[in-house]
């Protein structure tokens, strides 16, 4: 039900912008998708009830300009094709910092002083609110919403510096101790290492194939095959991943765990996908219990360890690259974190006149 409302030419006694469509109410309001009210024979009283809740809601949220609404319509449209689970959040950002202005209003100017103001240190979330807004204004431009240049463009940020960050060996191992009493998040940080995969494509790994584009559990094989979602729609690159001794018992650990079983090897209580806001929680509290929070670790951290591990146990660059599936040596290299500092040999004295 994406087509817009059209305009009654007979009246029917509705309220404004209200129809009736397939046996149920509809609610069109400006600048946005249809809303189900309820369904014709629940009657118009609980219709009219459901119509104030849904304007008491949009006025809660909304300023005085249409940004909030063209927002929402948005983040409803495209949710379905992004991966990252918190991703409608960045929505609500935009939402609050733009409430009382028009799409046409914002400028160059305006998502500059956008960025800087709510994150002048977090060069990351810089880069992830302008990706955001930069694919709304362009969504805006297909829909007609909006016909001017998209305000993102030419917008030039601080590239954040790799991160300098390795787990040691003392406290990975007091860290996984801790998670001892959390079993499912443990399996995640072991694959995590063992694979040196991102947390995404370990966390969303299925014990069969799905569809085209999921990580699974190949037996018949002997291998993960690993499907990067962060290259899935640029280089493609994958990875067939050999089912160690380790990671067997790590996967059978795994399918032990709980009584639902579902399509995920490392689920929750329920069978459900992890979530990395979940997993980050519980990892933050594990650091906690073993005293090692005040050093920052976070998940992300395990792939730059295993990758750094293996650097040190002699595999070349060419063999770590195809392993965490990266089109550039470069990109690999980002992730070693050597902390042998080196000893020069150069050896000077004060030079004297002659």
């Amino acid at each position: 039900m994406n087509a817009a409302a059209r305009r009654r030419i007979i009246p029917d006694g509705l309220p404004s912008r209200v129809y009736k469509k397939s046996g149920s109410y509809y609610w069109f309001p400006k600048g946005g998708s249809w809303i189900k009210l309820c369904r014709v024979e629940d009657g118009e009283v609980k219709m009219l009830e459901r119509l104030a809740g849904e304007k008491k809601k949009r006025e809660a949220s909304n300023g005085r300009g249409d940004m909030p609404a063209y927002i929402d319509e948005y983040v409803r449209t495209k949710r379905a094709e992004h991966r990252e689970s918190g991703w409608h959040r960045y929505g609500d950002y935009a939402k609050n910092s733009f409430a009382d202005l028009d799409v046409t209003q914002i400028d160059n100017a305006a998502v500059v002083e956008f960025l800087k103001a709510n994150w002048a240190e977090k060069l990351p979330m810089q880069r992830a609110m302008r990706a955001f807004l930069s694919g709304f204004f362009q969504w805006c431009r297909e829909n007609r919403y909006y016909v001017g240049e998209n305000p993102c463009n030419g917008i030039r940020l601080k590239i954040p510096k790799p991160r300098d960050i390795y787990i040691t060996n003392e406290h990975f191992e007091k860290i996984r101790a801790e998670l001892e009493r959390a079993p499912m998040v443990l399996c995640i940080v072991d694959l995590c290492y063992l694979t040196v995969q991102r947390s995404t494509e370990v966390r969303s790994l299925r014990w069969k194939r799905e569809n085209d584009t999921s990580s699974w559990v190949d037996r018949d094989n002997g291998v993960i095959h690993f499907m990067p979602s962060k290259t899935r729609d640029s280089s493609g690159l994958a990875v067939d991943w050999p089912i160690t001794p380790d990671i067997d018992a790590v996967l059978e650990r795994a399918r032990s765990i709980g009584k639902i079983k579902g399509p995920f090897v490392l689920h929750t209580a329920r069978g459900k996908f992890w979530s990395d806001k979940s997993a980050l929680r519980v990892w933050k509290e594990a650091c906690e219990r073993a005293g090692v929070a005040h050093c920052g670790y976070t998940i992300k951290d395990i792939r730059a360890k295993a990758l750094t591990d293996a650097e040190k146990a002699g595999y070349d660059i060419d063999a770590l690259k195809v392993a965490a599936a990266h089109k550039k040596k470069t990109t690999t290299e980002t992730y070693f974190k050597d902390r042998n500092i080196p000893l020069s040999t150069v050896r000077l004295t004060i030079p004297k006149s002659a």
